[in-house]
């Protein structure tokens, strides 16, 4: 078929959408994008055009484990790392180590951590931005 398609968006369900606002915007460094809209939906840039969509609602039903995760990489890998231990946000390796950075087996760096509502986000370096 030979379909070619980039990252638009990712949307969350949240409990409370100014305190998920709050973490992506503190702690991920993600920029809110103004809109009209909906009360209770917040979007945020995450960059290169790239969005997530907070929707809060009823999260009775949402599951949340690790294998079910979203990836974000950055060049200023170190820096965000020093950044999360400045603001006290704890951070694990793959298996869960407080504190530890893993190595993936194609040789990347990667740390994970969790939003309010306990969804996990791993940050690595593995594919940088364009321009990074």
């Amino acid at each position: 078929m030979g379909y070619r398609f980039g990252l638009d968006h990712f949307a969350l369900l949240v409990r409370d959408v100014e305190r998920s606002t709050a973490f992506y915007r503190n702690v991920m460094g993600f920029s809110p994008i103004e809109r009209s809209g909906s009360a209770g939906v917040q979007w945020l840039e995450i960059g290169g055009g790239d969005a997530i969509h907070l929707i809060q609602g009823d999260f009775g039903a949402t599951h949340v484990t690790k294998d079910t995760h979203v990836a974000v990489s950055t060049a200023d890998f170190d820096a965000f790392v020093r950044h999360l231990n400045e603001i006290g946000v704890e951070f694990t390796d793959w298996p869960g180590n407080p504190g530890q950075i893993g190595v993936h087996r194609n040789g990347f760096q990667q740390i994970y951590v969790q939003d309010p509502d306990g969804y996990w986000i791993e940050i690595n370096d593995h594919r940088p931005p364009v321009g990074a």
